[in-house]
């Protein structure tokens, strides 16, 4: 087999799996890999188009959970933060951008492991939606600088101590909705390749199969579990930030 084939289905498995697992990290994961035999150009539309149909895919599967008032707070502060967040991308320099990022996910990820339970955080009634939008904010910059606009929101739900069945629901849209947002504001940066549509014919049907797979493994984790997995995606998505910008 082909070694660039067999690059690009080990970084959709292994995407996707995650992806399965907790509702994102598929770019931050699958590029990691991808970008050991492609360059960024080749893989741009995959980051992009895999995981919109694996959004659209889990929908269903979530929405008895989900709550229109519940995520609304959070898709207006993204709305505002990713605009910002790829302007900060196109004046600042990319790989610091990145390094700090990567090291306070790192950071709270291990302070967070260290708990038996975790962090936990009580917001007043009152306080919530402005906590939940300045939550949004943050994660949209993170999404205009990284693509991880999720990670932020994911590790603050787990802390208020939603069950995995309400982030899930959550997640799920909104991440559509953020990486949405992000293709709009950095769609002039880069085009698609001739080859995409090659590449994407071998990568999707992998990651839907590595999804699905990773579905089996949410479906066993209890609560807990499924909030630790939450922080050790974090630290691994915090750290391959660090290494991607020091290459």
């Amino acid at each position: 087999m082909d070694t660039d084939l067999v690059v690009l289905i080990a970084g959709a498995l292994a995407g996707s799996l995650t992806f399965g697992i907790a509702g994102f990290s598929f770019g931050i994961v699958a590029s990691a890999i991808w970008l050991q035999a492609f360059a960024p150009a080749s893989i741009v539309a995959l980051v992009i188009v895999i995981p919109l149909a694996m959004n659209l895919i889990l929908l269903p599967r979530f929405r008895r959970h989900f709550a229109w008032r519940r995520m609304l707070p959070f898709a207006v502060g993204s709305t505002l933060g990713v605009p910002l967040g790829a302007l900060a991308l196109a004046r600042l320099d990319a790989s610091t951008v990145r390094v700090a990022i990567g090291s306070v996910l790192v950071g709270y990820a291990l302070l967070a492991l260290r708990m038996p339970r975790g962090l936990r955080i009580r917001v007043p009634a009152l306080a919530g939606p402005a906590a939940d939008t300045t939550v949004g904010f943050v994660g949209g910059v993170m999404g205009g600088t990284s693509g991880l606009s999720i990670i932020v929101p994911a590790l603050w739900w787990s802390a208020r101590g939603w069950s995995k069945e309400e982030q899930r629901a959550i997640a799920q849209p909104f991440g559509m909705y953020t990486h949405l947002i992000t293709i709009a504001c950095i769609a002039g940066i880069v085009g698609f390749r001739e080859d995409t549509g090659r590449l994407l014919a071998w990568a999707l049907p992998i990651a839907l199969f590595g999804m699905f797979l990773g579905l089996k493994v949410f479906d066993r984790l209890s609560g807990e579990g499924f909030n630790r997995a939450l922080l050790w995606i974090a630290l691994a998505g915090g750290a391959l930030l660090v290494a991607r910008a020091a290459t």
